[in-house]
């Protein structure tokens, strides 16, 4: 089953190889707003709202569902797999900016949003085993949202792999506050995270003004 999901997700990584050049997004392009779910149950949709970065969070306890919007001062997408190393290697590095830089929970806006967006193919069902074994404690997202119809949002991993470029993880975005994409870089370099903290810590000082 894991060498049949290997090759299913080796698929993708080819067909995605395959996309027009338009699909290759660099600094200072704004970014694609999206919706899906974290393995811990929650849906999250990025999007803007009055020209400005927006994060809705969705929880459903006891029938009930309950929404959160909030305005981060960045929100960083980390593209990855259960099954690629360097990924792996990397989610140390996205712990500590996590815990570093994450919005505090009593506040509405600023702060760091970091997402993990999972390519693998069956979703949650491999990921979030995964994912509790490591400890780590960002969010992860692997699955669509139920009942989601949004034109407007792109509403799958594999959606978010295709139209982000994602040829060969890790790829990472950074998103500020209007919407823009400022850092990107694929694979891992220690390097990478030296200059993406840098960003980040500059985002979240320019937002506080």
């Amino acid at each position: 089953m894991k060498t049949r999901t290997k090759a299913l997700c080796a698929v993708f990584l080819i067909t995605a190889s395959a996309l027009p050049a338009a699909a290759v997004l660099k600094t200072g392009d704004p970014f694609l707003p999206f919706a899906l779910r974290a393995v811990d149950g929650r849906n999250i949709i990025v999007t803007m709202d009055a020209g400005r970065l927006t994060l809705i969070v969705e929880t459903t306890a006891a029938g009930k569902t309950e929404r959160k919007t909030s305005h981060p001062s960045a929100v960083l997408l980390d593209f990855w797999a259960t099954w690629c190393l360097p990924c792996r290697t990397g989610m140390p590095y996205m712990q500590k900016l996590h815990d570093t830089y994450r919005a505090r929970d009593d506040r509405d806006s600023g702060g760091l949003s970091l997402f993990g967006i999972a390519l693998d193919l069956r979703g949650s069902a491999v990921v979030k085993p995964f994912f509790q074994k490591l400890k780590f404690t960002y969010a992860m997202l692997a699955d669509p949202v139920p009942g989601l119809s949004d034109p407007k949002l792109l509403r799958t991993a594999q959606d978010m792999g295709e139209k982000y470029d994602a040829q060969e993880i890790p790829v990472v975005y950074l998103i500020d506050t209007k919407g823009r994409i400022r850092h990107v870089h694929m694979g891992f370099k220690v390097e990478h995270f030296a200059d993406l903290e840098k960003t980040v810590a500059g985002l979240i000082a320019e937002d506080n003004k």
